[in-house]
């Protein structure tokens, strides 16, 4: 059987059983490739040969994931979360926000549109209408594009971390892992928005693309202590957002402030010397938030320079 595809194979490896799904009036042909695995003697055909080249026309270690090697030695700690879907603090002294917003937008837009066709869906069913079907199919499809799209949003802040980090010349991530989160103190959030299980086994397939290596970190009080002083304070996170230190009065991103006491318990002490960098994540890439975009819109007084447009030129 063969098949048409769209983009390149990167790597090459043995071919293992093929997979014919449809899904919403769509066909999908799922395929795992054992990376780096010479063709059986038996089955050469059963071989996935790579096309993937770069710029220059050579192709990238073909018989690894391993695509490139770090430029540099620092390292980077993450803190994931869902407002702030991914904290960084890098050994430089450099810190990033990369924000989660448009995640939970996404998913509550698709919340009322499934509860919407479930609704309909069941009414019709009642009544004995035949046309509940139709709602069915808008259903499941209104599940498939709500998992898709939140799928592309994730993998685009992933993609796009591990391009900065790499850039940065990191080679060690360290990740804030929630263990039992789920289990412990499961949620609409924690269950339904924000998979951080699978989030964590896409940084690690990506970052090994990089040469990256990533290193899971017990979660356990790093929001809680202050990254100041090194105390859990009672009160330090007065909102989201915000931490203050209660023995110095210093304010620290709460987010940030976890991803710097995981630092602090691998033996790191990093101090903030730049500006915290934020991104926003969209369907069509992560674009950086500038301060115009962050301005102040509670006080009345205060205009806002980026909602002004053009007056005053």
């Amino acid at each position: 059987m063969r098949i048409r595809y769209a983009g390149r194979i990167r790597w090459e490896g043995e071919q293992g059983r093929l997979e014919i799904i449809y899904v919403n009036g769509r066909w999908f042909a799922l395929v795992p490739i054992e990376v780096g695995v010479d063709p059986p003697k038996s089955n050469k055909r059963g071989y996935v040969k790579p096309n993937y080249r770069d710029k220059k026309g050579r192709i990238i270690n073909p018989r690894t994931i391993k695509q490139r090697d770090p430029i540099g030695d620092e390292e980077a700690f993450i803190d994931m979360g869902l407002n702030n879907l991914f904290a960084i603090t890098i050994s430089d002294g450099s810190a990033m926000l990369i924000k989660g917003g448009k995640i939970k937008s996404e998913y509550y837009w698709w919340k009322r549109e499934i509860a919407t066709c479930q609704a309909v869906r069941d009414m019709l069913k009642n009544a004995g209408i035949p046309t509940w079907k139709e709602y069915h199919e808008r259903y499941l499809k209104a599940m498939y594009k709500r998992d898709e799209r939140l799928r592309h949003l994730y993998i685009t802040a992933i993609r796009f971390l591990a391009d900065e980090l790499y850039r940065r010349g990191v080679r060690k991530l360290y990740i804030r892992y929630p263990i039992m989160l789920s289990q412990d103190n499961g949620n609409e959030y924690n269950t339904n928005i924000w998979w951080y299980r699978k989030i964590v086994l896409w940084i690690v397939d990506v970052f090994r693309e990089y040469g990256i290596e990533v290193e899971l970190v017990p979660e356990y009080y790093t929001s809680r202590e202050c990254s100041i002083c090194g105390n859990k304070h009672k009160n330090g996170r007065i909102y989201r957002g915000l931490y203050i230190c209660r023995k110095t009065g210093k304010k620290i991103n709460a987010d940030i402030n976890a991803a710097l006491n995981i630092a602090r318990r691998l033996g790191y002490r990093i101090e903030i010397s730049r500006k915290i960098e934020s991104y926003s994540i969209t369907h069509n890439g992560v674009r950086p938030l500038n301060p115009l975009q962050r301005a102040n819109t509670r006080d009345p007084e205060i205009r806002n320079p980026a909602l002004q447009g053009g007056e005053g030129s």
